[in-house]
């Protein structure tokens, strides 16, 4: 049953993919944008209005995120090296 004023989860799903690509866009125009240029501050503003939107819908904004790097651990394949000579 979806909550009033929230979307199901398979929209909840969808919807957060689509807002993940266009964040993802967003930071490829910061990458080529004049630094504190127009395009690049609204562009900024984009993105933290998608942080916004993570928020209203799941209660996280940090959803989009990179997560930090882990380690390999016990459970995890081995990982195979090998020798350049």
């Amino acid at each position: 049953m979806a909550r009033q004023g929230v979307f199901g989860r398979a929209e909840e799903v969808a919807f957060l993919e689509e807002v993940r690509r266009w964040r993802q866009q967003c930071f490829l125009v910061l990458t080529w944008a004049k630094p504190q240029g127009p395009l690049y501050n609204a562009t900024s503003k984009v993105i933290e209005a998608i942080g916004d939107v993570a928020e209203v819908v799941i209660g996280d904004r940090r959803t989009f995120y990179q997560r930090d790097a882990i380690t390999p651990g016990e459970a995890l394949p081995p990982v195979k090296w090998r020798r350049v000579e």
